[in-house]
């Protein structure tokens, strides 16, 4: 139900996740969505981006808690593969 494109909103860092959703978004090789990460993006996030499902995100933050900032999310922003909107 969830189109290439579309606009996804999520909540919750490591343990809010939607994470059956985010599997079933990357095994249908869903592409283009930019997410709406409210207040901030953690897991979920990461996985979508890292398997090159999303194509923007604005927030406030992407980080996985004490573990620090997400390293897919990491890695494609300063590789210049990912597009990061504030959401300031």
């Amino acid at each position: 139900m969830v189109p290439d494109g579309a606009t996804v909103a999520l909540a919750g860092n490591l343990d809010m996740s939607p994470l059956a959703l985010v599997r079933e978004l990357v095994r249908q090789g869903r592409r283009g969505l930019r997410l709406v990460l409210v207040p901030s993006g953690g897991l979920a996030a990461d996985l979508l981006i890292g398997a090159g499902v999303a194509e923007s995100a604005e927030f406030g933050s992407v980080h996985l808690g004490e573990y620090g900032v997400a390293p897919a999310f990491k890695r494609l922003v300063e590789a210049g593969k990912f597009r990061p909107l504030d959401s300031g």
